[in-house]
């Protein structure tokens, strides 16, 4: 071999490495969130500009307080989320394994700012019900935000 191959073969491992380097990161180090305007489909397969982020909070209590925890979450949460302007809906979703139920609770927004006004300035910080320590069997402090590009119930 002559010093030409090997140096080439020296950086095309070089470039290999650095194309494994990056492979091997989590994928979300790359990603931007940009919350603009995104195209929904919705369900009359018409397209509409649409706008909308979704807030998903998760929560666990036992089985044997989860009705009573579903009608103080209606009540206390559900509702004034629905009263605030930019609220476009709420969805509570609730699985039960053994003695625990979990639930989880999706609000969707028209803007970033609709959610400060339910949540202050810190979006990403769970904002817990004044009796959510009686029935919850931890807090977990963040909710998470994601922009929704198809809405395709039927």
């Amino acid at each position: 071999m002559d010093k030409l191959s090997i140096r080439r073969e020296k950086y095309l491992g070089i470039l290999f490495g650095f194309g494994v380097l990056l492979g091997s990161l989590p994928f979300p180090c790359f990603a931007q969130v940009n919350h603009s305007l995104v195209i929904s489909q919705t369900n009359n397969t018409s397209f509409q500009n649409k706008r909308a982020i979704a807030r998903i909070w998760h929560g666990r209590t036992l089985t044997s307080k989860a009705n009573e925890y579903y009608d103080y979450l209606k009540e206390a949460g559900i509702k004034k989320i629905e009263a605030i302007p930019g609220n476009l809906g709420v969805q509570v979703f609730r699985r039960t394994t053994g003695n625990i139920t979990e639930f989880t609770v999706i609000s969707y927004w028209d803007s970033l700012d609709a959610i400060r006004k339910f949540a202050g300035n810190d979006i990403e910080k769970t904002r817990f019900l004044p009796r959510d320590k009686e029935y919850l069997l931890e807090l977990e402090p963040n909710v998470k935000h994601f922009e929704v590009l198809l809405d395709d119930r039927k």
